[in-house]
């Protein structure tokens, strides 16, 4: 039985689909400016090591454990990191040699085309295993009573979920930012036996009109942010498992 995305009764409101975007927009304009801005800036959701299945959640009381999060990717976009020192090893406090915002052109060194480059070969990386240039997929989730989104950063075992997922909303004609996303987590296991984590991504329900109206708004705001904003990550966030 081929699978369809059914429309469902709506839940997991959005309340800053609710609020003056203007606001919200003046604000950001007056407080970051034309300043850089980072992932790390915004909070930030990390995917577990070791096969857990429960997502390191910021809260204002410090972090959650949560088995899975809900909301609006109101914008996506596809990154590279290199690190010449592996990350695990430096605690991420420098950033990366080379980067790519887009996926596909690499700045600082050696820089140039991605899709070119021998770092991002199958293999290139220490030990034999997956590339030395990590690609990464990250999703900028509105959720609850949050005003800006929150940061989730899928490494590259996850990848091919988030793609299947993204290719489900395409063939029904609907954009990653028009319906309310679930990611949940499942515990699975490389050829040598190391237990890791994987993303698992299901549709909950489209987006009203109104709703995708002020989606649109947010992903169009949010979109010149993100151009400017560059890569930096941590150990969690660029596994090889």
């Amino acid at each position: 039985m081929s699978q369809q995305l059914v429309k469902s009764e709506p839940q997991s409101e959005i309340l800053a689909f609710h609020r003056d975007l203007g606001d919200i927009s003046a604000a950001l304009s007056t407080n970051i400016g034309s300043g850089n801005l980072s992932e790390f800036d915004l909070p930030r959701i990390k995917i577990p090591a070791g096969g857990g299945t429960q997502w390191t959640v910021p809260t204002l009381e410090g972090e959650a454990m949560e088995p899975q999060i809900e909301g609006v990717i109101v914008l996506a976009r596809d990154t590279r990191a290199y690190y010449s020192q592996p990350i695990s090893e430096t605690g991420g406090n420098q950033p990366p040699d080379c980067f790519s915002t887009d996926g596909v052109t690499g700045s600082g060194k050696p820089g140039g085309a991605c899709i070119t480059c021998p770092l991002a070969v199958y293999g290139s990386a220490p030990g034999g295993r997956g590339q030395a240039c990590k690609q990464i997929k990250q999703f900028f989730v509105l959720r609850g009573s949050q005003l800006l989104p929150e940061v989730v950063t899928l490494p590259p075992t996850s990848l091919k979920a988030a793609k299947q997922y993204l290719l489900k909303l395409t063939s029904q004609g609907v954009p990653y930012y028009a319906a309310v996303t679930r990611i949940g987590l499942e515990r699975t296991k490389n050829a040598q036996g190391i237990a890791y984590s994987r993303a698992v991504l299901s549709f909950v329900r489209r987006l009203t009109p109104e709703e995708i109206d002020r989606a649109r708004e947010y992903h169009e705001m949010l979109k010149p942010l993100v151009q400017r904003m560059a890569v930096d990550l941590d150990a969690s966030e660029v596994r090889d498992e």
